[in-house]
C-alpha cells in the first residue's frame, strides 16, 4: 500500500519529529494482536502507525488539530482491525471502514482523503469521476523489523524528483554514508 500526503501545509521542505526517527535511539513498541504483531505509534499527532510495522511521519508544519486528523485518516486506512474492512462507494466518491460481523460503519473517511486514497478504485468503478491519481508526495515512512535488525527507511518521493540514496540510510553527507559503508550515496547533501 502506497502512503502519501496529498495536502501540503505550505511550500518548502517538510519537517519531521526527528526524536522518533532511526538513529535517535527511539525503539517502537509492538502489540500482539489476533492479526499478529502491530506497531504502536508514539503519543504524538505527527507520527502515525501505517501498517503492521511502519511509522508514517507527518509534516510538523501542520497545526496539532490538522496533524491529528491526518493521523486518524492514515491509521484507519492502513492499520488492520479484527473484523473490519474497507468499503469504497465509487458513485458517491466516499469510503468507510465497516464491521464485517454487524455491517455497521465504524469510521467515515474525510471525503477529500477518500478521493485521494481510493482514486484508482473509484475511477475504475466510475470512470466519469476522473479523479487524479496521485503518486507519493515526499513524506517519510519507516519500516521497523520485529527483530533487532536495522530499520528500513523508505522516503516516498515525487516522480519528478530523484531520491537521494543517502535518505534510506539517514546519512547527512556522502562522507557519513561512506563511513557507515553505504557506498550507494553519491552526492554531498547540504
Amino acid at each position: 500500500m502506497m502512503l502519501f500526503h496529498p495536502f501540503r501545509p505550505c511550500e518548502g521542505s517538510p519537517v519531521y519529529q526527528k526524536e522518533y526517527y532511526p538513529g535517535s535511539g527511539y525503539v517502537p513498541q509492538f502489540a500482539d494482536t489476533p492479526l499478529g504483531p502491530l506497531i504502536i505509534a508514539p503519543d504524538t499527532p505527527y507520527v502515525a502507525a501505517a501498517g503492521r510495522n511502519r511509522l508514517y511521519f507527518i509534516d510538523t508544519r501542520f497545526d496539532t488539530a490538522s496533524a491529528k486528523h491526518i493521523k486518524l485518516q492514515i491509521e484507519m486506512l492502513s492499520v488492520p482491525g479484527e473484523n473490519l474492512y474497507l468499503y469504497v462507494d465509487d458513485l458517491n466518491a466516499t469510503a468507510e471502514v465497516r464491521n464485517r460481523a454487524t455491517g455497521e460503519t465504524v469510521f467515515h473517511f474525510d471525503p477529500a482523503y477518500a478521493r485521494v486514497f481510493f482514486a484508482n478504485i473509484m475511477n475504475r468503478g466510475n470512470p466519469t469521476l476522473q479523479l487524479p491519481e496521485h503518486g507519493p508526495a515526499g513524506d517519510w515512512v519507516v519500516t521497523y523489523p520485529r527483530d533487532d535488525s536495522k530499520p528500513l527507511v523508505a522516503l516516498a518521493h515525487r516522480a519528478d524528483h530523484a531520491r537521494d540514496p543517502c535518505d534510506e540510510h539517514s546519512c547527512d553527507t556522502d562522507a557519513e554514508c561512506k563511513k557507515k559503508d553505504y557506498a550507494g550515496c553519491a552526492k554531498e547533501r547540504i
